[in-house]
């Protein structure tokens, strides 16, 4: 792939039904749903990564069952690819389609991969931070790197990351010991005290890093899409269609993170008021930040020195 003056890609996941949170949504996908009543959580996302890439670096990738979802936001996102699963085949092939843009290209910009329905409070942090992760990635200091946040409530029902080291200087990635996904409660208050932290599954790494670790992980998967690649331009929507549902199902932090040689965590504090937003109880803890936050602000205050945006645990 041609790594010169190549431009930065993003890919926005927002493929997810997001059951759990049906009683709360009104069955909306959580993606597609305001939990304040103004912006959805994709549309708030798409609004913290614009800055990131140019319209036509970035993709969405959504189930197709979902496009009368999209067609009903205010403001339907334009200039980004579309790309719609025909249906859900985890999120390794799901994260692969995403990336069909950048592979079409044939050009290694660094990527930057996020998830639809997660909360933020801390936006300029939030890119601040990727900027610079991105910089990282680009100059060939890193080649993955996963963001991780500090957690701040003994919550069992996210993935961990137990990091190398906890002494690393603010904003310098460290090593990713091992990954442990969902623990048993009781496991939980170790894991807290050893300094493990969340995964947000947000990436960023070189399309080619990306390319590597599928071929070598999951090299069948891999294979179908490289050959749909080499069709024509106007036969690849179709075949891929074709194709999907026969895909055996892959998921991208247990099957391809979890094996990445060198991977990397940017771990970001808990003022970032960083949330999945994956239960009816942490939905409830985001708003309750995003409130005092917007307090916080009218009174002049700066969140992160204050500390109001991190979540009450």
């Amino acid at each position: 792939m041609d790594r010169s003056s190549a431009p930065p890609w993003v890919v926005v996941l927002a493929g997810g039904s997001g059951r759990r949170l049906t009683g709360v949504t009104g069955g909306v996908p959580k993606q597609f749903w305001a939990p304040m009543g103004g912006r959805t959580l994709l549309e708030a996302t798409l609004e913290r990564v614009a800055p990131l890439a140019a319209p036509s670096q970035r993709s969405l990738v959504i189930d197709a069952s979902h496009t009368t979802w999209l067609h009903a936001l205010n403001g339907e996102p334009r200039g980004l690819r579309v790309l719609r699963q025909p249906c859900d085949r985890g999120t390794a092939t799901g994260v692969l389609l995403g990336l069909v843009p950048a592979l079409e290209s044939g050009r290694d910009g660094v990527v930057v991969l996020t998830p639809a329905d997660h909360g933020v409070i801390d936006t300029e942090r939030f890119r601040s931070d990727l900027r610079t992760t991105m910089d990282r990635v680009a100059g060939g200091s890193e080649r993955l790197i996963l963001f991780g946040a500090e957690p701040d409530a003994a919550d069992a029902d996210y993935g961990w990351v137990v990091c190398d080291s906890v002494h690393t200087a603010p904003g310098v990635p460290t090593r990713v010991r091992e990954f442990v996904e969902k623990p048993p409660p009781a496991a939980v208050a170790l894991l807290r005290a050893t300094g493990a932290v969340w995964s947000t599954m947000l990436v960023v790494a070189r399309v080619s890093s990306l390319l590597a670790l599928y071929r070598r992980r999951l090299p069948e998967l891999t294979a179908v899409f490289e050959r749909v690649l080499r069709l024509p331009q106007a036969a690849r929507g179709s075949a891929l269609v074709e194709t999907y549902g026969h895909l055996a199902a892959a998921d991208f932090s247990r099957d391809l993170l979890a094996h990445a040689d060198g991977l990397a965590v940017h771990v970001w504090p808990s003022s970032l008021g960083w949330t999945d937003l994956g239960t009816p109880e942490r939905l409830a803890r985001f708003v309750a930040g995003l409130e005092r936050a917007r307090h916080a602000r009218q009174l002049g205050v700066d969140v992160e020195a204050s500390g109001l945006g991190a979540q009450s645990a």
